[in-house]
């Protein structure tokens, strides 16, 4: 027998996704990308102290009181998905008919009431976001878990994950571009401004995610097998290690996007002096770059190992982040030699941990003879949206320790220095401890091919 027509290459071959499907799947990353992955960890603790003139302390309990549901509706949504039996599968019909709640929800948060009392005016918003936040988790939990039962090949999810990453960059650097050269310049007031963001944002998600609805099919064999006791799926998931090590880079690596998607713009206005525009578009000449090294960390995942490549971008990523503490005030050239030079890191950031995460489905399979993609899924938005919600609260803490003033001209010192420490030294810190995790990581591509095919045995008795 050739080479070419081997068990292993004829299971890889029937594997193999069409464009369309991976295009399919994509789009159903832009409202995520742009919403929850962009305009809320970038823009909303600023819409809250300065926008809403909610007190910085105050705002960080409103999303605190929404991450206590938060840290609940993940697994239950995970949980409900892998248990879900019906003729469009497990997954697609969370998307069908959350699709219109999530961008109406989206929309609500960035409405201000005419409510002067700052405890009310903090249960509001605290509220709003519980709303959001549940309506996002019905959306993005499912479609999460859609990525490892799409394609089964440890090669083609990193493909698969690379065409969503480029919608999702993509998304999120238009809309920083159109929000910094159309919208904010068109209001003197940013209320308004912030208001049309909202509602034009919510308008655009239902579309995109009832693409992925259509576009994409579930395996019918995963849903024919009865799901094990929630105590017995956690149980399982704890012991599965490649899983801990995979939710750890995960959080790590997205730590440093979070701090530099909220404080970033605190820098830029209030270090480098740019206006909210210039700062939008920063924020999109990020994600330019990060576009730009797509192709790069693709061909570095298949060149290396998964782990080896996201190694390798996160150390030139360490540098540049460092290099922040060097840019003196009020200049802006070098912001922008650091925006470029964070792409090979933001981009891996964006594909490799997503891509790893497919992977250890099917250790807990070989374990548990399950397919939990839902329960893993869940885990992993919630420690997504965890990290974001702990940068977002740590700044706003910071902010008020440290003296922020709310519109002010001028900030303190102390307040300035804060800044650049958390946008700066804490994140190279945290990619550093991603780095010694990524290095004992031990699912290769070997490995899983192997598991694999352990697995398709297993199948085909059954």
């Amino acid at each position: 027998m050739a080479a070419s027509e081997t068990p292993q290459h004829q299971a890889r071959q029937a594997e193999k996704l069409s464009v369309k499907t991976k295009i399919a799947y994509a789009i159903g990353d832009f409202g995520n990308s742009v919403g929850p992955g962009t305009v809320v960890p970038f823009w909303y603790l600023y819409f809250l102290t300065d926008v809403a003139k909610l007190d910085p302390g105050l705002a960080v309990v409103a999303l605190g009181i929404g991450k206590l549901w938060d840290a609940v509706n993940d697994p239950l949504v995970g949980m409900l998905s892998d248990r879900t039996r019906t003729r469009w599968g497990r997954r697609r019909p969370f998307l069908l008919f959350g699709a219109i709640p999530y961008g109406v929800t989206f929309a609500l948060l960035w409405i201000v009431p005419p409510i002067e009392n700052q405890i009310l005016l903090t249960f509001y918003f605290a509220f709003m976001y519980m709303l959001f936040d549940t309506a996002f988790t019905l959306v993005g939990c499912p479609y999460d878990a859609l990525t490892p039962e799409l394609t089964l090949d440890h090669d083609e999810r990193t493909s698969l994950m690379t065409y969503r990453m480029f919608v999702s960059i993509v998304a999120g650097l238009l809309s920083a571009l159109i929000f910094g050269l159309f919208v904010f310049p068109a209001f003197a007031d940013p209320r308004p401004a912030f208001l049309v963001i909202g509602i034009s944002c919510g308008i655009t998600f239902v579309p995109t995610v009832l693409v992925t609805f259509f576009g994409t099919r579930e395996r019918v064999e995963f849903q024919s097998v009865e799901p094990i006791r929630f105590v017995e799926s956690l149980r399982f998931l704890l012991r599965n290690r490649e899983w801990r090590q995979v939710v750890v880079i995960r959080l790590l690596s997205w730590l440093p996007v979070d701090i530099a998607s909220t404080v970033f713009a605190y820098l830029l206005i209030y270090w480098t002096g740019m206006t909210e525009g210039e700062s939008s578009i920063m924020q999109a000449l990020i994600l330019a770059s990060a576009v730009v090294f797509l192709p790069v960390v693709l061909w570095m995942a298949r060149r290396f190992e998964k782990k080896n490549a996201y190694i390798i971008a996160t150390v030139s990523w360490i540098v540049f982040m460092l290099a922040i503490l060097l840019i003196p005030q009020g200049a802006k050239v070098p912001v922008y030699i650091v925006a470029i030079g964070v792409g090979l890191g933001v981009s891996s950031a964006h594909v490799l941990p997503n891509a790893m995460s497919p992977d250890v489905i099917e250790v807990d399979e070989l374990m548990s003879g399950q397919r939990q993609e839902g329960i893993y899924s869940g885990v992993n938005v919630f420690v997504r949206k965890l990290s974001t919600m702990l940068v977002i609260a740590l700044t706003g803490l910071v902010l008020k320790w440290t003296g922020y003033v709310e519109s002010a001209a001028q900030q303190s010192p102390q307040t300035l220095t804060a800044i650049r420490v958390i946008i700066s030294v804490f994140p190279a810190v945290v990619l550093l401890a991603s780095i010694a995790v990524a290095w004992r990581y031990s699912l290769t591509r070997q490995r899983h091919a192997d598991i694999q095919e352990e697995l398709q045995q297993r199948r085909a008795v059954a």
